[in-house]
């Protein structure tokens, strides 16, 4: 079948984030206090996003403010796509529904803006709950049109909306995403003179062998990220990520892991660090920080993080683009200029590279050493 563009995975997205709620039903006023309330209380732990409207038309078509630095222009145009590449930097969008939908809803029954919610039934697509404002019961209409959903919404008096935030928060952890881990043996091991991930140190097994042993010990599905799928030296059964950004180095690996998969967060690991270990890497994936842009290792005494030792969540996906579209191809750039989780290693030796013959040697001569009592 020919196809006019070709296919590529699309994220799991609502009109804005992965997960999303519209208020609607009662006053702006009454929604936005609530929604700015569970903002506050869940941003410890995910990054939140309000999307409300104002009622008076703005001085200029776009304003952002970060910190106190406020960009203003009359000049950019925004649509439905723009929604969804802010939104996607979010784990949670709550959403003034008077205004604008959202893929599910919190439904306000309240008398006093009672028309404005019979006018937008069509947007109750997953109504999660019903929430009673100065009355003990649901209209008919809106128990008719809720009742063919799979799961039924829960009714709440506005006193109890609080009760809601656990089952949300529960919603937010079951969509923090599956974790997989990228070895990067694509690499043309220039330096070394021959390719790095097939290389033995210690126990018979090449580099890649141990990499993917290590990473199934810590129930990681693996993935070999590779330059050419036929030409490449490929073993075992771990499915192979074809790089789609060619001569980009371990940032087109990356951008073409998510190219692949981009509702999944990627643990990258270089094949020229002979002595990591699992304790490390147990280490870095008990302290990931899924609300973050990644989650990455440093060494001590070292001033930047180790790229090729990182957890990078779907959100680095379009921050990655954004930096190569600047001419910046550095995974560490993208770490230490970005919502970056640093976990410190007390010790170094884990992170040692080994990029020329001369360093393998050496790695190799401290294998030989007996350890120290």
């Amino acid at each position: 079948m020919h196809h006019k563009h070709p296919p590529l995975a699309r994220p799991a997205l609502g009109h804005y984030a992965r997960t999303e709620l519209a208020f609607v039903g009662s006053t702006c006023a009454r929604m936005e206090a609530i929604m700015t309330r569970w903002a506050e209380q869940l941003s410890n732990r995910y990054r939140c996003l309000l999307v409300t409207g104002e009622h008076a038309e703005p001085g200029v078509p776009v304003s952002l403010r970060y910190d106190r630095k406020h960009f203003t222009t009359n000049t950019a145009s925004w649509n439905n796509f723009d929604d969804r590449l802010l939104g996607n930097q979010y784990d949670l969008a709550l959403v003034n529904g008077n205004h604008y939908p959202a893929t599910r809803q919190i439904v306000f029954v309240d008398e006093a803006k009672a028309e404005t919610l019979v006018r937008r039934t069509d947007q109750l697509t997953d109504v999660a709950a019903i929430v009673l404002v100065a009355t003990d019961r649901c209209p008919d209409w809106l128990q008719a049109h809720c009742a063919g959903q799979q799961t039924p919404p829960r009714v709440v008096s506005l006193a109890e909306i609080d009760t809601l935030l656990p089952r949300l928060s529960a919603t937010l952890e079951a969509a923090v995403p599956p974790l997989q881990a990228l070895i990067l043996a694509g690499g043309r091991s220039e330096r070394m003179g021959e390719d790095k991930s097939q290389l033995v140190y210690r126990d018979g097994q090449t580099e890649v062998e141990r990499l993917s042993a290590l990473c199934g010990k810590l129930g990681l599905p693996v993935h070999l990220s590779v330059r050419n799928s036929t030409s490449d030296r490929v073993t075992g059964d771990s499915p192979v990520v074809v790089d789609r950004f060619r001569g980009l180095g371990p940032a087109g690996a990356i951008a073409s892991a998510f190219l692949a998969a981009p509702d999944a967060a990627w643990l990258v690991l270089a094949c020229d660090l002979p002595l990591l270990d699992e304790a490390t890497l147990r280490r870095l994936i008990t302290a990931r920080r899924p609300d973050r842009l990644a989650t990455a290792v440093r060494g001590p005494g070292k001033e930047w993080p180790e790229p090729l030792v990182a957890i990078y969540e779907p959100r680095a996906y379009q921050r990655l683009l954004q930096f190569l579209s600047l001419g910046y191809a550095c995974p560490r750039k993208l770490l230490i200029n970005s919502a970056t989780e640093v976990v410190e290693l007390d010790d170094g030796a884990p992170l040692t590279n080994a990029n020329t013959p001369e360093e393998r040697g050496r790695v190799l001569e401290g294998l030989r050493q007996p350890p120290q009592t």
